[in-house]
């Protein structure tokens, strides 16, 4: 009975391994069982590579449902051969992926008649509108006469052809050639850099004009981008201005705005770093100053400083009188002349003669009894405007001038004519700041080896630097020896005539 059980049992067994087994076999192979689809795959730059598994294996849904495919390594933006991975299962898959680039780019020139500036870098993207290229590296260039240039230049108005190229990494190339009229652009003039304090208001148009060949003055189409300056806080700022002609030509200036304390522009100004002749300056204690040269240099400092000096005339009808003089300081109105008072008291109406010669109704002011100075004024609206550019005040720097006392420093003086030229130059050395003197009240005198000459009498003695010393004034005999006004004293005899204070260093 066992035997017969047992016999039963292990036929059964058999039967179901057979029927397990069978039916793992059809599972596998009629729906899990996948087959790579292909080994190898090409695509076009630009074109998405295939990120769906059912792609790249053959089975049924459910078994493709499996599938974990990885593309990571696959660049698609780029030309090159990539391995995409795909699992399943235990199994792993890989296929090459080729990306190729067999498209070349496209050019879009610009539409219209097309113009551009006469010696003005012009580059491909000047030209066209577009490039249009599945690579996102692409070159673009000019070919003239065979040589590629990533730049032209046209030096002369005209018509031109350009041969513009365009050629990717895969060395697709595309040419077009692009018709364009070399034109002028507009000229801007007047830009100047600016120094200012804080919270100034300039004027960035003022004296800024711009003018074409074809479309006249364009000065009304100037704009000014000051975006980037800040006018309430210290610092060095870029303005940018800008006008187009009729054609869009554009023509585009810089400018620097240094926004500075009062004391640090005036330090620029007497170091002559900068100068309202050529820059606008807002703000400085005064801007006319001739300023002192870095090296001492007295021939090159006594010809810088001759817009600052002047010749008092005054005729008679049995002759005439005449001196020597230098500009002390120039306010809106004004402009005042330091002098000698033997030579200032001797007629309320003087003649001014400027350097270059201009003459000018000039007024005494007043003298002072403590020195030999004295004082005249000019009116600035009777000064030429163009004489007004050029004009300027001595240099006065206190602080070099007392720490002077005996030292061989190079002097001279210069005097003026009335045709513009030069009537005498005279140099010597510095003997002493402050030296007894007999006359005035034995009030201390600078004494000096610069000769003096009848007429030199109120010039202004300058170092090689251009600082104002001293203000000539006589010489004494037996021995010969020759004296001028110490600069303290012309300061304060100054400020006692005209009730002002000039700026010193």
């Amino acid at each position: 009975m066992n035997t017969k059980r047992q016999k039963k049992l292990t036929a059964a067994v058999v039967l179901l391994s057979a029927a397990f087994f069978t039916a793992a076999f059809l599972f596998y192979w009629k729906i899990y069982r996948v087959e790579p689809a292909f080994s190898e795959a090409a695509y076009e730059l630009g074109e998405p590579v295939s990120s769906d598994p059912c792609d790249y294996i053959t089975g049924t849904r459910w078994s493709l449902s499996l599938a974990r495919l990885d593309l990571s390594e696959v660049d698609g933006k780029r030309p090159g051969s990539y391995e995409a991975v795909l699992r399943h299962g235990g199994r792993t898959f890989t296929y090459s992926i080729l990306i190729q680039d067999t498209t070349a780019p496209r050019i879009q020139p610009k539409e219209g008649r097309l113009y551009l500036a006469v010696g003005v870098q012009v580059g491909p993207e000047d030209v066209v509108s577009a490039i249009s290229d599945a690579d996102e590296d692409v070159e673009t260039y000019f070919v003239q006469d065979g040589q590629r240039y990533s730049f032209l230049t046209f030096d002369q108005p005209g018509e031109y052809t350009m041969e513009v190229w365009a050629e990717d990494s895969s060395g697709n190339r595309t040419r077009t050639d692009v018709e364009a009229v070399a034109d002028m652009p507009p000229d801007l003039e007047g830009v100047r850099d600016f120094y200012m304090i804080p919270d100034s208001r300039p004027d960035y148009l003022a004296n800024v004009t711009a003018k074409d060949d074809v479309d006249g003055d364009l000065t009304g189409n100037i704009t000014v981008d000051d975006s980037q300056v800040s006018l309430d806080r210290e610092g060095v700022y870029e303005l940018t201005y800008c006008v187009a002609d009729g054609y869009g030509l554009v023509t585009k200036e810089q400018a620097l705005v240094t926004v500075a304390s009062p004391e640090e522009i005036q330090n620029m100004i007497g170091s002559r770093q900068i100068s309202r002749r050529d820059s606008t300056i807002l703000g400085a204690p005064n801007l006319y100053d001739a300023g002192a040269m870095e090296e001492d240099n007295l021939e090159e400092a006594l010809s810088y400083m001759r817009p600052a000096l002047v010749q008092l005339y005054h005729e008679k009808p049995n002759g005439y009188s005449a001196g020597s003089g230098y500009v002390m300081e120039i306010t809106e109105d004004t402009v005042y002349i330091c002098s000698n008072r033997h030579v200032t008291d001797k007629y309320d109406n003087w003649d001014v003669f400027f350097y270059d010669g201009t003459k000018v109704a000039g007024e005494l002011l007043g003298s002072s009894n403590r020195y030999d100075v004295g004082v005249v004024v000019v009116k600035r609206e009777d000064i030429p405007a163009h004489l007004q550019e050029q004009l300027m005040t001595v240099h006065i720097d206190k602080t070099y001038w007392m720490g002077l006392d005996e030292q061989a420093v190079d002097l001279g003086l210069e005097r003026v004519d009335r045709e513009g030229g030069l009537l005498h130059v005279t140099t010597g050395s510095l003997v002493k700041v402050k030296q007894d003197f007999e006359w005035e009240d034995r009030q201390d005198h600078t004494e000096m080896t610069v000769a003096l000459e009848h007429g030199d009498s109120g010039s202004a003695i300058l170092d090689g630097r251009g600082n104002l010393i001293s203000m000539a004034y006589a010489y004494s005999t037996d021995p010969t020896r020759y004296w001028s006004v110490p600069l303290d004293a012309i300061l304060e005899c100054y400020e006692e005539i005209t009730g002002r204070k000039v700026f010193v260093y």
